[in-house]
């Protein structure tokens, strides 16, 4: 199978599905990340929005490499996501490129402009997949994709309908967010101090949900045409 993760900003693939996409890896499946924005206000350590989208879109790319994912910067303005006739056309175009069998991205209720307005772009675009008339650069697509959301941080008005054990995966989820080392020090102006271990700590609280030490949690997207195939989560 085809699996695109799509989020606002690198780290949001590492912090809330990594685990889940390293077993997809494990399983033989292929990987896509594709993202909105390249975070590139989200520094106050650096003070060029330049610098701060490449050096975070080199730290995607190190992290990528745990899952051999192939990676989409759409490189819309951090903070400044907005719902465009240019913006839908990136989106539906990124879906398209990754011609994903299943697709996760951020909860509908997020908090954080920029997750909630990609949300709303990848589900609003899902029906457009297979349309010849839709404005794309890329050739429509057949498939009948599920898609998830995963949780807001420390699951703000989350409640989680299906789990994904990755008890075996923990680790190595962690050493794909420490390689966002660029957001250590802007993660602790809101209190943060080590974004990583938080992750660990959130997870094992989603693993004593799930009777398991580690899990990652998710709601199912429906609308008809698309249901959710449960089956599918590795």
């Amino acid at each position: 199978m085809n699996i695109l993760a799509f989020c606002a900003h690198p780290d949001d693939i590492e912090l809330n599905v990594g685990g889940t996409l390293l077993k997809y890896k494990k399983q033989g499946h292929k990987i896509y990340i594709a993202l909105t924005t390249s975070g590139n206000t989200g520094s106050n350590v650096m003070t060029d929005v330049e610098e701060i989208g490449r050096v975070r879109e080199a730290e995607m790319m190190k992290s990528a490499a745990l899952y051999d994912a192939e990676v989409r910067f759409l490189r819309n303005d951090d903070e400044r996501l907005l719902d465009t006739n240019e913006t839908r056309t990136q989106v539906l175009d990124a879906m398209r490129w990754a011609d994903p069998d299943v697709i996760f991205t951020h909860y509908p209720d997020d908090q954080s402009t920029d997750h909630a307005m990609t949300s709303k772009l990848v589900r609003e675009m899902l029906l457009s997949l297979p349309g010849k008339n839709q404005q794309s650069h890329e050739k429509p697509c057949s498939k009948k994709v599920s898609l998830f959301y995963w949780e807001p941080s420390y699951g703000i008005n989350f409640l989680p309908e299906v789990y994904v054990d990755i008890t075996n995966e923990c680790d190595e989820k962690l050493k794909g967010i420490y390689f966002h080392e660029s957001q250590f020090p802007y993660m602790a102006e809101f209190g943060c101090t080590d974004f990583a271990e938080e992750a660990r700590v959130w997870a094992r609280f989603r693993g004593i949900q799930n009777g398991c030490k580690y899990a990652e949690a998710f709601r199912a997207h429906r609308i008809h045409g698309y249901m959710p195939d449960f089956k599918l989560l590795p």
